[in-house]
């Protein structure tokens, strides 16, 4: 179900990109100036994807194309981000990325969600609708986790409840049985005690 959710998102997200105008003509930064990676390849394409902060129609793909591929190869994408020592603007979005993965745990995922939230006021605007999108879906996956294990501790509260009452009822009857019982052998002791009376 996540992994659908997900696609979905990358594929909603997608449309909404084509759907833009494109972005007004800004002087290009110089190019020692932007950061890029070359992802490894770890999908079977053998097209070479560059990952950077710029806001053109290749980067955004390039980007969607990372976030799908994170689906398939979240263990290889972990292992390739975690050797790098002093990663790069880039890489820190990569590894948040992966980090918002529905299989890495709750309480990382929620530190994550706020250093993506950091990112993107960061980020040119295509990009950051991009990730906005990750970014909601992750708030709205970390409040419904929540409501899970709140209604889950509340639902063992409630079975310990229920059954210390069936305890209570079982105790109980059993006290009515004894009453019962002492009420019969008491009935049965005056009526047999009036049977010989005149």
């Amino acid at each position: 179900m996540r992994i659908m959710l997900i696609i979905l998102l990358a594929t909603l997200s997608g449309c909404q990109l084509l759907n833009q105008h494109p972005p007004v003509a800004e002087p290009e930064a110089e190019p020692e100036l932007a950061e890029q990676v070359v992802l490894p390849q770890i999908s079977e394409s053998n097209s070479e994807v560059v990952l950077s902060l710029n806001d053109d129609a290749a980067t955004l793909q390039a980007w969607v194309e990372y976030r799908a591929s994170i689906l398939d190869n979240l263990a290889a994408w972990r292992e390739a981000l975690a050797d790098q020592a002093e990663p790069n603007q880039v890489q820190i979005l990569q590894r948040i990325m992966v980090q918002l993965h529905p299989d890495t745990p709750y309480l990382t995922r929620l530190r994550v969600q706020m250093q993506l939230a950091e990112q993107i006021a960061t980020l040119p605007p295509g990009l950051a609708a991009l990730f906005s999108w990750d970014l909601t879906l992750n708030q709205k996956l970390l409040e419904t986790e929540s409501a899970v294990s709140a209604l889950t501790r509340l639902n063992a509260q409630q079975h310990e409840n229920i059954e210390r009452l069936q305890k209570k009822n079982k105790d109980l009857q059993k006290k009515i049985d004894a009453l019962t019982q002492i009420e019969a052998q008491l009935n049965q002791s005056i009526n047999g005690g009036n049977s010989g009376r005149p």
